[in-house]
């Protein structure tokens, strides 16, 4: 499952040019309904205010505008209009994090107007912008709390943005499916099934103002549809997503992985194999995993070829484990020859892994060889690196008790009972053991 984070398509100055604007128009000149002005005293600060500005420095900009706000009423234009422009300053400066106060408290003051201070367009880019806040702050934030409270914040003004815009947009669109789905899943173990619903109902619209979707409007539509268990949905999408987009190896594991999901093997076969022939999806790891599909699905003829040609041309990682696959593999197509030969070529090419050693002992003995497993259990505890040691020694005591070498039985047995886990097997054995030792020196000496 994706971890999808929102984006933001418009950048966080994108409204610079817009808030100036405003700014400007609103000393400049008085629309024929709002006849709204700024008091002379302060249309006076804000040359100073542009002085501080055009040498960037930005805190003596905001303290002159913080001064003045303690001198205009409260609800007085001349408040929304420094709200306004202090919204507008801590973006030049940056400081994202502090703009959500003077955007909330000059929109707020401007709505409790009749007409609003703030005209219709830019009241809806205000919101629009604050919308971005929040959601980007309630991704952020790692207060306690915080994010449902901001998600909450950032569905209502973006949907308020909707009722006064008269056409939305696609950026618009997959932005505010983003804030659906990121507010759906805050809980990842149960998921909004409501949310992601209405997050879906976005992305259509989005699709629809679309002329060429951007891919991100796919990969959030897959995703919902994967929350909300719509699975045969989402493997549909996933299969357009790869005949519109074939060179994206993202997609082809994706695809090849829900379908691992939903227990259909032989389609994610097929994806993978797909993707090769476009050159995808071809590294070790991906050649290991379609292998293993093969194996689980008991194709183990068709796993045995990949795996040992995988390993003779590198396109599989020479590793132990995957020596030890191919070794299971033949044992599963009943040829133990072939699986010892793979084992005694994995030990050459590791010679310390006394684990490989114990793995062909196991082998022979399983066609009734004790004889030949005893030598490699004995390079098996001398070269170490054993996964279970304790069961290596045992397994070693019983062979030698079997062909009745019983001073190799008894030092491999009291070498078992060093540890815990084989203490006592290990005890029990020894104590046969030395009763035989016992039994054989008595008749020795009655000779």
């Amino acid at each position: 499952m994706l971890n999808f984070r929102p984006q933001f398509p418009r950048p966080l100055l994108a409204l610079l040019g817009a808030c100036a604007l405003f700014a400007a128009t609103a000393v400049a000149q008085t629309p024929p309904v709002r006849d709204y002005s700024p008091t002379d005293a302060t249309s006076d600060i804000l040359g100073k205010y542009k002085l501080a500005v055009d040498a960037k420095n930005y805190d003596a900009a905001i303290a002159i505008l913080d001064t003045q706000l303690t001198k205009v009423g409260a609800d007085s234009y001349d408040a929304a209009l420094l709200y306004q422009i202090k919204t507008q300053t801590l973006l030049q400066k940056g400081d994202f994090s502090k703009v959500i106060d003077p955007l909330e408290k000059g929109l707020n003051l401007s709505d409790s107007k009749t007409p609003t201070y703030y005209e219709e367009r830019a009241t809806r880019d205000l919101l629009f912008f604050l919308a971005q806040l929040y959601l980007q702050e309630a991704v952020q934030t790692k207060i306690p709390g915080q994010a449902p409270i901001l998600f909450e914040k950032a569905d209502k003004t973006m949907g308020r943005w909707l009722k006064i815009t008269p056409k939305s947009n696609p950026d618009a669109q997959l932005i505010y499916a983003q804030l659906l789905y990121n507010r759906a899943v805050q809980d990842a173990d149960k998921p909004d099934q409501g949310l992601l619903k209405r997050a879906l109902e976005q992305i259509e619209i989005g699709l629809k103002l679309s002329t060429h979707p951007k891919d991100t409007f796919y990969v959030l539509k897959m995703v919902c549809l994967q929350q909300l268990n719509r699975n045969d949905e989402a493997v549909e999408l996933l299969e357009l997503m790869v005949k519109q987009k074939p060179d994206s190896a993202t997609y082809w594991q994706q695809l090849a992985a829900l379908y691992l999901g939903q227990g259909n093997d032989l389609r994610a076969i097929l994806s993978i194999e797909r993707a090769q022939a476009h050159g995808l999806m071809s590294t070790p790891k991906d050649n290991f995993n379609l292998i293993g599909i093969y194996f689980n699905m008991s194709q183990y003829e068709k796993a045995a070829e990949l795996l040992e040609a995988g390993l003779q041309n590198g396109t599989i990682e020479r590793e132990v484990k995957n020596y030890e696959l191919l070794a299971l593999t033949y044992q599963q197509l009943e040829r133990p020859n072939k699986s010892i030969d793979t084992l005694k070529s994995a030990a050459k090419a590791y010679p310390k892994s006394g684990q490989l050693e114990f793995m062909i002992a196991q082998a022979y003995h399983s066609l009734e060889k004790p004889a030949e497993a005893l030598p490699h259990l004995q390079a098996a505890v001398a070269k170490g690196e054993l996964q279970k040691p304790h069961a290596v020694y045992l397994f070693l005591a019983y062979i030698s008790y079997e062909l009745k070498k019983f001073d190799i039985a008894l030092e491999a047995a009291r070498k078992a009972a060093e540890f815990p886990e084989g203490a006592k097997d290990a005890q029990n054995m020894i104590k046969g053991i030395e009763d035989i030792v016992k039994d054989r020196e008595a008749k020795k000496n009655k000779m």
